[in-house]
């Protein structure tokens, strides 16, 4: 090898080692501050390894949380406004009355956690995963969940309004009373979602999927079912008042009556 070559190749590898150093490094000293204390605003955490560890109550205010592993942690009343918990593993995480409002959740995974009376509002979670999680009572309302999984999740009276659900997965996901209020659900799959007592008022259901939903009293006044799948569903007393079907798929064939 000629010494160019091997200038170049010790120039990359220089460029690699400080390229690693760089990433995930979180500060030593705010980990063990967070431990120490329970209060770690703007803290940068990123990468951490933070698995089980109990942290309810603790005060994280826009800290950077970005890609730690907090799985089964305990979050319970935490403070997470504004923090990035981008790419973060909260799989059985228990993050029940948490403040996430503003939170960065993009991409997370929140597979089977416990959110349950959580503030989410204004959050991120597009293309998050919460399959399977209890959002009950939690408060989504602005919330981007773009993109989502949220199969099977229960969201039993939880607050969605004005929240964009476009393109999220909300297949056999509990809905009872939710608060769907000008949500935006284009193209979401709701097929075989518990809508019953739902409120999906000025609800942007263009193109969504509710194949089997149970939409039993659901208020859907106003709303926009255009190419919307509502074959199976139960519609058994629901309110459509200014409700627009237009190539809507139903059980009693296309409807067009709002073309």
């Amino acid at each position: 090898m000629n010494k160019l070559s091997m200038l170049v190749v010790h120039i990359c590898l220089l460029s690699m080692v400080g390229f690693s150093g760089q990433v995930g490094a979180y500060d030593e000293k705010d980990v063990e501050k967070l431990k120490a204390t329970g209060n770690c605003q703007k803290c940068d955490l990123s990468e951490a390894n933070l698995m089980w560890a109990n942290l309810s109550g603790a005060n994280l205010e826009d800290a950077n949380l970005k890609g730690a592993k907090l799985v089964d942690v305990n979050l319970e009343g935490a403070n997470l406004k504004g923090a990035d918990l981008s790419g973060t593993t909260l799989r059985g995480a228990y993050l029940e009355w948490a403040n996430l409002t503003g939170a960065k959740l993009s991409k997370a995974n929140l597979d089977r956690a416990n959110l349950k009376k959580a503030n989410l509002t204004g959050a991120d979670l597009s293309v998050a995963d919460l399959s399977r999680a209890k959002l009950n009572g939690a408060n989504l309302t602005g919330a981007n969940l773009e993109g989502a999984k949220l199969s099977k999740a229960n969201l039993d009276r939880a607050n969605l309004k004005k929240a964009n659900l476009e393109g999220a997965n909300l297949e056999m996901v509990f809905l009872f009373k939710a608060n769907l209020e000008g949500a935006n659900l284009t193209g979401a799959n709701l097929s075989e979602a518990t809508l019953r007592w739902a409120d999906l008022e000025g609800a942007n259901l263009t193109g969504a999927n509710l194949t089997g939903a149970d939409l039993s009293v659901a208020k859907l006044n106003g709303a926009n079912l255009e190419g919307a799948k509502l074959k199976g569903a139960y519609l058994a007393g629901p309110r459509l008042g200014g409700a627009k079907f237009c190539h809507t798929q139903t059980d009693w064939g296309e409807d067009n009556s709002g073309c």
